[in-house]
């Protein structure tokens, strides 16, 4: 008979579900999930379905409101001096300076000095000259007057003859009425008349042709003579300037030669920097180039105090993304002015009136000004499409997407790239 195993079976009492401590650990498990999904749900509920959540610590508030906007620009500049002239070698020769780099001049003071002996040479040449023509002038004027008496004689003489001629023919009238002298006589008279009329015509018309004939000789010597005296004169004055005198009060700049050097003509020499006459060259970015014009108004800040001025010069041309522009000081030149003293001039482009302003901010940067977080009651930041306008120095001008006591983002925050609505917290 083969044994069974019912002798090694235990009977074991049930116990109830409840009392089961591995299914009270999994009950408990599963409350505690179920218990965070429900803290969850009413916190999603409660910010109603926010991308992030952004400190107000972290960021700056601006409110919109109208107000006048001024456009402006803010540039660095130095100054320079408005007249600077650089002085010239009139002609070929040697340079020699009264003066040195730096030293104080005032107008019309000698500044430096060309030994020219080719230019005074010329200048003799010319006068000696002018000295013959003006004699040749005077000889001429003396034969014209002699030429003109004889002329004058000759017509005299034939006027004689035919007032001669004249009587010998009514003499001759009388004595053929008496039948004295016979007809071949009367007729010689006759003949002997007509030639003493004709010799004084042409004698007359003679001494006129003469007359207009001298004249235009005289008149081509006077001109010839008024033309050499120009020449004189011309080369006169390039001797004076070989003296080159100061044009303005003001201080020597630099001396392109050295002393006692062989110079060509029309060298530089010298150059005088004029201290009563100053402006400010400021560099302005090229993208405001097109909104820069003459006469803009500029104001410029001088150890904390403003002073007027106005655009009278732009570059034409771009240099280091950059556009050169000259201001001058409308209301007087300050004192204590210096070469290239850097000051800083905040450019007026534009007035805007009664246009939405907010502060302006880094939010611009960040969204391009497309958009912009506006604020809600919930203590909320909703993201906003925005048109901008005009910008100033430290407002921008909000054409459309925001009204009158808005309140916005205007800082710049990773939190704000990509998200529609940003809880704010405390």
């Amino acid at each position: 008979m083969i044994r069974d195993t019912s002798g090694q079976d235990v009977q074991i009492a049930a116990v109830p579900p409840w009392k089961n401590p591995r299914i009270l650990k999994i009950g408990g498990a599963v409350l505690a999930t179920l218990a965070f999904l429900a803290w969850g749900i009413s916190a999603w509920r409660a910010t109603g379905s926010v991308d992030s959540t952004l400190s107000l610590s972290r960021i700056n508030v601006a409110q919109v409101e109208r107000g006048d906007l001024v456009r402006d620009l803010v540039v660095q500049g130095k100054v320079v001096a408005a007249n600077s002239p650089t002085l010239y070698s009139p002609a070929q020769g040697i340079v020699k300076f009264t003066v040195k780099a730096g030293d104080n001049v005032e107008r019309g003071q000698l500044l430096a000095e060309v030994d020219s002996p080719e230019l005074s040479n010329q200048l003799a040449q010319e006068q000696a000259l002018l000295n013959k023509l003006t004699v040749e002038l005077q000889r001429q004027k003396i034969q014209a007057k002699r030429q003109q008496l004889e002329n004058q004689q000759k017509a005299d003489l034939a006027k004689v003859n035919l007032t001669a001629a004249r009587r010998e023919q009514k003499r001759a009238e009388l004595s053929m009425e008496k039948q004295i002298i016979s007809q071949l006589d009367f007729e010689k008279t006759g003949d002997d008349l007509a030639r003493a009329q004709l010799e004084y015509e042409q004698a007359v018309q003679n001494a006129e042709l003469e007359k207009e004939s001298l004249a235009f000789e005289t008149q081509t010597l006077e001109l010839q003579v008024s033309q050499q005296k120009l020449q004189v004169t011309d080369l006169e004055r390039r001797v004076r300037d070989l003296k080159i005198l100061s044009p303005v009060n003001g201080t020597i700049g630099s001396l392109a030669v050295a002393q006692r050097s062989a110079i060509p003509a029309n060298a530089p020499l010298i150059t005088v920097v004029d201290l009563t006459s100053f402006e400010l060259e400021a560099a302005v970015p090229e993208n405001y180039a097109d909104d820069l014009g003459l006469a803009m108004a500029v104001e410029i800040n001088l150890g904390g105090k403003k002073l007027p001025g106005e655009i009278t010069a732009i570059s034409p041309e771009v240099i280091g993304n950059q556009v050169q522009a000259r201001v001058r000081f409308t209301d007087g030149q300050p004192q204590n002015l210096r070469q290239n003293l850097r000051l800083t001039a905040r450019i007026l482009l534009e007035n805007r009136n009664d246009v939405m302003l907010v502060k302006r901010g880094s939010f611009l940067d960040q969204s391009g000004g497309r958009y912009a977080f506006r604020l809600n009651e919930e203590q909320q930041a909703e993201r906003v499409p925005i048109q901008i306008g005009a910008l100033g120095l430290s407002q921008v001008e909000i054409v459309s997407g925001l009204k009158e006591g808005d309140r916005i983002i205007v800082s710049a925050a990773e939190e704000l790239e990509n998200a529609q609505l940003v809880a704010l917290k405390q």
